[in-house]
């Protein structure tokens, strides 16, 4: 009994930014694709609804615990880290875009996951957008579109060309610069270990690594995919993609918008996640 008294004193004189960290217990699991690669999720809670997050390029399933911890309470969740990503096996084959959507419908039947709120950021908005067009919105009610291009407006400015990154070392600056680039705000230790970890896990294949971005698809294909649904979509960016934003929310009947302009940098769910936890706890409780 003292040894109880004394844990739960500790607790409720912790800071309230230490007690924010007393995480609600998360289970890590893997699963076998129909292709035999081992793919790694994290999965807690209960709840009639499952919200289902998709990370972005290179990112573990981890780059969500905010979200995880804050949600685990109320709803079941699932993170995934795509293969060659987190702890999920490195894949070196082709049809990556195919495949990838293909983990994402086969992670969905591997936890019987219904009544589902799919959330993609980054890239994940790319291939949260796949997954539909190829599979319908069976069991789905909803989907988050975090911080990428929906194919809406004027067409983005072409980036760095990845082909002149071919070594290791090369790579490893351009991730270095790449995680610095994506937060605004500090992040803990722990978190930028485990992103430092799964992004360098294709070092030696600089090539393969940036094959995982491209897409068979003109922009359109993502724009026309979000209009042919009739499900709420809440598309929350950062200003650089104001333009589609407003352009999607004036077209698109069952679509919401949120722009985060301050403090917040591509990974905004972590920089402002108190605010973006709060937004899509209204944006959810608004689907009842």
């Amino acid at each position: 009994m003292l040894v109880f008294a004394f844990i739960l004193l500790l607790v409720y004189t912790m800071s309230p930014k230490a007690q924010e960290s007393y995480k609600p217990m998360m289970q890590e699991k893997f699963f076998l694709t129909s292709d035999g690669t081992k793919i790694h999720y994290l999965i807690g809670g209960t709840g009639p609804r499952t919200l289902v997050f998709v990370p972005g390029w290179l990112m573990p399933a981890e780059i969500f615990q905010m979200q995880l911890n804050h949600f685990v309470k109320t709803y079941r969740v699932i993170s995934f880290s795509p293969r060659s990503q987190g702890k999920s096996d490195i894949y070196l084959g082709k049809n990556l875009a195919q495949k990838r959507a293909q983990d994402i419908h086969e992670l969905l039947q591997e936890t019987q996951a219904k009544n589902i709120t799919l959330i993609g950021w980054s890239l994940g908005v790319l291939e949260t957008l796949d997954y539909v067009s190829r599979y319908g919105t069976h069991g789905l009610q909803s989907l988050v579109l975090i911080d990428n291009s929906i194919g809406e407006g004027t067409p983005p400015v072409a980036q760095k060309k990845s082909a002149a990154i071919q070594t290791t070392e090369q790579f490893n600056q351009y991730t270095k610069d790449f995680i610095a680039a994506i937060f605004h705000q500090p992040i803990s230790t722990e978190l930028l270990q485990m992103i430092e970890h799964s992004t360098l896990r294709l070092a030696h294949k600089p090539a393969q690594a940036f094959a995982i971005l491209k897409k068979p698809y003109p922009r359109e294909y993502y724009r026309e995919t979000i209009y042919a649904l009739q499900i709420p979509v809440w598309y929350a960016v950062t200003p650089r993609y104001t333009e589609q934003a407003t352009l999607f929310h004036r077209k698109y009947s069952h679509g919401q918008m949120k722009i985060y302009e301050k403090n917040a940098g591509h990974a905004l769910f972590i920089d402002q996640a108190e605010d973006f936890n709060r937004d899509l706890e209204n944006f959810l409780k608004a689907l009842n």
